[in-house]
């Protein structure tokens, strides 16, 4: 019996089917086990073959246990044999390998685009609910369902943590700097589609700085006429009138000069001199003109009356100035700014289906009917934002959710929008309010669907028969839009009538004539309704996550259906014999899943899968820490190569696959690249060394705006601009596209410092520790651990990681150039 206190030892144990279980450590003559994150784990061992006892006993599949010992005995390994021994003709040496618990999933292969398949995902996602806190959108239910009903894993064996919670408010704050420049990119693309006659990508306002030819009372210059087009095209795109037009760049002439100004009056920024402490949104929000703009005009549309209003009086009924009457000497000038720009081609064309002012709710429920009958596969979709005018506009729109169907349908019901609002709930607070019987039983009635007024996040318009709706939804079978299957009255939460709409009973009884309906007067900036929170029905939306608030709905996986997934039809037509044809393995699939919230994951030693944020400078205190003192090291090396540098991080969401299937010639043909166009277009899977907060919310680097700019410039001066690009099928949705983008670009930067350790026999080591060397002042983020072990003449058991995003333990001047880890 040994009496060293290391005391090193293999066992191994392998279940097979005619022999039972079978001990064959005493035979272990060599191996080596190479533990993997985001992957599968090997081991790879030789047995003395004596009397050839070994051949013909195993088989591929057999499971394997694996133990070793440095001190006390501790699992290691759970998996399948893949290689054995069949027949040799001498005793000798065999060789075996073996595969982790994650093989199942390497090789289990499934269509994620059949019928099945999507409405299992659905469920999926419907049962995970709106968590009440920041939630990873219904993910981790999605792949315990997928891991039990397609692979029969049990739910017991599966272990996913939580992002640490504080992970979302340091993150939020480079999400917002990276939603405000998309936008402004977006303000360029919308331009150029417009100009190829594709609009309804989301086009803009047809009029620009060019028309500002006169002279208005100073506010001439290049800057100044180039503010007031952008303040007038977003007006028009969200259906503002000629006055509103006027009074927006009234304000803006006396707020700011029509200059975006970088500061002011306490915290106030920008054309409208908004303040963030106010609610207005973020600095960097409120410095993108188009959406300070926004900002305003949505405050705006809730002034009641404001028609009747002197339109200082207008201006004041918004910003709430210490001197009211200052906006009233910039009337003549913004009003020949807005003359000019009408006449350059900026005045919304309206529709002229129906004369402006009224429609009755019959007319309005068979507009809605006809218009969904007309064009049946218009998507479900809240990708464009605002919504433009153009959008709701385009025969057929490109896209609509619950409240932009509405306006779609108001539009075209009374020729102009009247100020309906775009958002769900607050189309509530500017409806008259009914019960939800009532609006059932009343044709173009609303009824709407949230816990609150101020939480409301859906929307869909009554046909009149007390069950029966239209508009655009996504929880049932198909997301898209039309005629919804009935649902219950208890499904719905409140009942409105819209202004200028005349409502009546089955009789013919007027019970409402569509006299204004709004709940205005002087906005209130603490609204609920004020702020742009698009909630919506889809499974795993949660109005209280900031980012569903910024970049809207999101499933996270994509529910195909025949209209915007080819492989859909492929999926439902490969039957009988060709069932498979269409198959992938699952892994792939799962580690889409993971990697875009964040997660790394592996198989634990017991063979359970566990998955995890990797917190590679222990900024967050989610990773388990070893610490390994110089007798345990026998050599120690970090290089740093710019192999995997990466400057750039850009994903774009791929559901359609490699192949396409077209039904009328029965034959794949190579993916077009219309989709991924434009996708990577309008793509928010965007993150860069150029954003200043990505280097506080990624790496931990407390810099200031201009040394991140120092920093980033040196980077791209000495390594060129690294780009890298990445189709993800399996996710959509702008969260899903952003998130991943952070994960790769974090995982890329942090993989750029590497070190390989070789140690003394460590199996306690595991992917996703960190390994601390205080006597180096030196810690590493373990990607792989590789254990060697030999038995008899010359044999050795010793271990060697692999480490990425290297740190300082201390502020020391000792390895000055890594960055100090957290929490030390």
């Amino acid at each position: 019996m040994p009496n060293f206190v290391l005391a090193p030892g293999v066992k191994v144990y392998i279940a097979t089917r005619k022999h039972g279980i079978i001990d064959v450590s005493d035979d272990l003559a060599e191996g080596q086990m190479i533990r993997r994150s985001d992957g599968v784990s090997s081991f790879n061992f030789a047995l003395q073959n004596a009397r050839r006892k070994y051949d013909g006993v195993f088989a591929p599949n057999d499971r394997i246990s694996v133990q070793m010992k440095r001190i006390k005995w501790v699992q290691v390994f759970t998996g399948y044999l893949s290689k054995v021994p069949l027949v040799t003709a001498w005793p000798r040496v065999v060789h075996m390998t073996a595969s982790c618990s994650l093989k199942r999933l390497q090789y289990w292969y499934w269509d994620s685009h059949t019928e099945a398949s999507q409405a299992m995902v659905r469920q999926a996602l419907e049962d995970a609910g709106k968590d009440t806190g920041v939630s990873d959108g219904g993910m981790t239910n999605v792949a315990l369902t997928v891991l039990k009903k397609v692979v029969g894993w049990p739910e017991s064996k599966v272990h996913i943590a939580r992002i640490p919670d504080n992970w979302y408010s340091v993150i939020e704050t480079l999400a917002k700097q990276i939603d405000a420049e998309l936008d402004q990119a977006d303000v360029v693309a919308r331009a150029l589609f417009e100009q190829l006659g594709t609009a309804s990508v989301g086009g803009m306002s047809g009029a620009d700085a060019s028309s500002l030819t006169g002279t208005y009372g100073g506010f001439n210059s290049s800057d100044q006429k180039a503010n007031a087009a952008i303040i007038y095209n977003v007006g028009k795109e969200q259906g503002a009138s000629t006055r509103d037009c006027i009074a927006a760049i009234m304000t803006a002439m006396q707020e700011s000069g029509l200059k975006n100004l970088k500061g002011g009056d306490r915290d106030s920024l920008g054309l409208f001199q908004q303040r963030p402490s106010m609610g207005w949104g973020t600095p960097e929000q409120i410095l993108n003109p188009r959406y300070a703009a926004g900002k305003f005009y949505e405050a705006l549309f809730k002034v009641k009356n404001r028609n009747s209003m002197e339109l200082w009086q207008v201006c004041q009924a918004v910003q709430r100035s210490g001197f009211p009457q200052a906006y009233a000497k910039h009337e003549k000038a913004a009003t020949a700014m807005v003359k000019d720009l009408e006449k350059g081609g900026g005045t919304a064309s309206s529709l002229k289906s129906k004369p402006q002012g009224t429609i009755s709710g019959v007319d309005l429920a068979q507009l809605a009917v006809n218009f969904c009958k007309k064009h049946p596969n218009i998507p479900y979709t809240q990708r464009y934002g605002g919504t433009q005018m153009s959008v709701l506009k385009a025969e057929p729109p490109p896209g609509l959710d619950c409240s932009s169907f509405v306006q779609a349908m108001y539009l075209r019901g009374l020729g102009a929008l009247y100020d309906v609002p775009r958002v769900a709930a607050a189309q509530y607070a500017f409806c008259k309010k009914v019960s939800v019987e009532k609006a059932l039983k009343t044709p173009g009635a609303l009824v709407f669907k949230g816990g609150s007024p101020g939480s409301i996040h859906h929307v869909e318009m009554s046909l009149g028969d007390g069950k029966t709706t239209i508009g655009a939804h996504s929880t049932r079978a198909k997301p898209n839009v039309g005629i919804g299957p009935a649902l219950p009255p208890s499904y719905w939460n409140y009942g409105g009538f819209l202004p200028r709409v005349a409502y009546t009973t089955g009789a013919g009884t007027v019970i409402f004539d569509g006299s204004d309906g709004t709940d205005g007067g002087v906005v209130d900036m603490n609204d609920p309704t004020v702020e742009l929170v698009t909630g919506a029905d889809v499974p795993g939306y949660n109005p209280n996550d900031p980012f569903d608030k910024m970049f809207g709905d999101n499933a996270w996986t994509p529910i195909s259906t025949a209209e915007n997934d080819p492989n859909y039809a492929m999926a439902q037509m490969l039957v009988g014999p060709r069932a498979l044809l269409n198959d992938q393995p699952l892994l792939p699939y799962l580690k889409n899943l993971f990697n875009s919230t964040m997660r790394s994951f592996c198989s634990a030693p017991n063979g359970d899968l566990i998955a995890w944020y990797p917190d590679y400078y222990g900024m967050w205190g989610t990773a388990a820490k070893m610490v390994v003192q110089p007798i345990e090291v026998q050599d120690f090396e970090v290089s740093w190569s710019d192999d995997y540098m990466v400057t750039h991080q850009f994903v774009v969401t791929a559901p359609f696959g490699t192949n396409l299937f077209d039904p009328s010639t029965g034959t794949a043909q190579s993916v077009t690249q219309d989709y991924l166009a434009a996708a990577a277009v309008f793509t928010t899977g965007v993150v860069n060394v150029d954003f200043p907060g990505v280097w506080k919310a990624l790496f931990g680097m407390d810099m200031t705006e201009a040394e991140a700019k120092k920093y980033a410039d040196s980077l791209k001066q000495r390594f060129g601009a690294r780009p890298d690009y990445q189709q993800l099928p399996g996710l959509v949705g702008p969260k899903a596209a952003l998130f991943a983008a952070i994960f790769l670009f974090m995982r890329q930067f942090a993989f750029q410092y590497q070190a390989s350790i070789p140690l003394t026999f460590m199996p306690e080591l595991w992917p996703g520790m960190l390994l601390q060397f205080p006597a180096f002042n030196f810690q590493g983020y373990v990607t792989t651990v590789t254990h060697s072990f030999k038995f008899g003449e010359e044999g050795y058991f010793n271990t060697s990681v692999n480490i990425a995003a290297p740190a300082r333990l201390t502020g020391d001047d000792k390895l000055l150039g890594l960055p100090m880890a957290g929490g030390s």
